[in-house]
């Protein structure tokens, strides 16, 4: 498993928790919003997930922001849609068929 798969996996449990205490799908723009109160854009992701865990954060925002691509965010909807991204390719991945294996 290389860093990829580590943080897709890391980021689909944190997604299943988030909607878990939320109830339903997770709405990530009020969450994001309260945990990078104060961001003035851009912003590195090293530097949203210090932002979010000056502001008090839940460890489930946490773990989002630091399974993020290491990159410079331009926008609080960036970050958003970089999540949500990511979550969607972490669904996509356990959701495709396994290939069968060939015979020998």
């Amino acid at each position: 498993m290389n860093d990829d798969d580590t943080r897709r996996t890391r980021l689909e449990e944190g997604m299943k928790e988030l909607e878990t205490r939320m109830g339903g799908p997770a709405p990530l723009a009020q969450p994001l919003h309260q945990a990078l109160f104060g961001a003035v854009f851009p912003l590195s992701a090293e530097q949203l997930l210090l932002l979010a865990r000056e502001n008090e954060a839940p460890s489930v925002v946490l773990s989002l922001l630091s399974n993020l691509p290491r990159r410079r965010y331009d926008s609080l909807e960036a970050v958003q849609q970089a999540v949500e991204s990511l979550a969607g390719a972490g669904e996509e991945a356990t959701e495709a068929p396994l290939a069968p294996m060939s015979s020998r």
